[in-house]
């Protein structure tokens, strides 16, 4: 059985595609009891912050954002102050780091670092935080041309994300088909790279989730619909495939490119969504080798889903559809971490990306 209890007020922050005149980032309160988003605050002014990273401890919330500069598409980073009794979001910073636009971001616990992914640059920039968690200095562009098996091949750096104990980080590289295992050198202030996995061409991996136990990682694949499971060995940082499995129900042959991915708390269950297929697929997590067996798949109510997050106390989930312009509520099963909608929808203009965090 999950855990359903939640301490302290719970904060709901999503992204979204926007020109920088709309409203791009809201705030929510989620009420456990009853599964609802209530609206505390919107935010205009960033033109696509399409995702965002939350620091409960320090209240921070930090957006990537998109700027231009001769021409050229570059990618900020909009640091806010979180008023967790009101709700609401305060502007405290706005960097620009990268030479290309960027499409994920991600902090390690220490706050120290920041990791931001260039897709369209196919790069990783590694970027101090001051002590007050504040952005300060692009140390390295981290460049994944390196790894060009021809010159035909595109580095897109989609995502990257830390293993559990934060030694190594996993950078997954869309147009390389590869994942980046790499370490941060402090003193030197870069990535250094350790180990270099192949998925199947044309895979296309995305977004990464380790299972609770660190023994297990999953890539979720965009451009075949897959999800590959790999061994980890913490000591080394190494990634071993174990098993691929699709993401789609047999007989589907329609278009589908694959978002986010996620693993329960209990490590029991695993969550994908599929774009195109307009749908989450739920699998079970065997415990003894961490493969997966399909148990579910349920419509988003409505197109696009990019992302997703269970929600604290893991009783609910919820769907952020880009092209349904709505974030959409499921109840989670208790026993076997399957889905049903609870027919509550929050309209949003095309949202990516939702992250909510537990405050003290």
């Amino acid at each position: 059985m999950r855990n359903t209890s939640n301490e302290g007020k719970v904060l709901v922050f999503t992204g979204a595609y926007a020109e920088s005149h709309e409203t791009g980032i809201c705030v929510y309160a989620f009420h456990p009891e009853s599964g609802d988003l209530e609206l505390l605050d919107q935010q205009a002014g960033i033109k696509n912050p399409t995702f965002l990273n939350v620091d409960p401890k320090r209240r921070l919330l930090y957006a990537i954002g998109e700027t231009e500069q001769d021409g050229q598409k570059r990618g900020e980073v909009v640091t806010f102050a979180i008023d967790v009794d009101a709700g609401t979001l305060k502007l405290l910073s706005r960097s620009n780091f990268s030479g290309s636009s960027t499409c994920h971001i991600q902090r390690d616990e220490k706050g120290q670092y920041l990791l931001l992914s260039s897709y369209h640059g196919g790069f990783v920039d590694l970027v101090s935080l001051d002590e007050n968690g504040i952005p300060s200095q692009l140390l390295e562009e981290y460049s994944h041309t390196a790894f060009q098996a021809t010159e035909n091949d595109k580095p897109k750096a989609h995502s990257v994300f830390f293993s559990p104990d934060e030694q190594y980080i996993m950078a997954q590289d869309l147009g390389l088909d590869k994942i980046m295992v790499s370490q941060i050198d402090a003193e030197a202030g870069k990535l250094s790279n350790r180990h270099v996995v192949d998925l199947k061409q044309g895979a296309g991996p995305r977004h990464l989730a380790f299972h609770p136990d660190g023994q297990y990682a999953y890539v979720i694949n965009e451009l075949n619909s897959t999800i590959t499971t790999f061994s980890y060995k913490a000591a080394t940082g190494e990634l071993t495939e174990q098993q691929t499995v699709s993401t789609l129900p047999a007989g589907f042959e329609g278009e589908n490119g694959c978002a986010e991915i996620a693993v329960s708390k209990d490590g029991r269950t695993l969550y994908g969504s599929n774009r195109g297929h307009d749908s989450l697929a739920v699998y079970r997590i065997h415990p003894e080798n961490g493969k997966l067996e399909l148990l579910q798949h349920i419509s988003t109510e409505g197109g696009h889903p990019r992302h997703f997050c269970m929600l604290p106390g893991e009783s609910f989930l919820t769907v952020a559809n880009r092209d349904g312009n709505n974030l959409v509520m499921y109840q989670v099963n208790q026993e076997d971490g399957t889905l049903t909608y609870t027919g509550k929808t929050v309209a949003q203009s095309k949202p990516v990306c939702v992250k909510p965090a537990v405050f003290e």
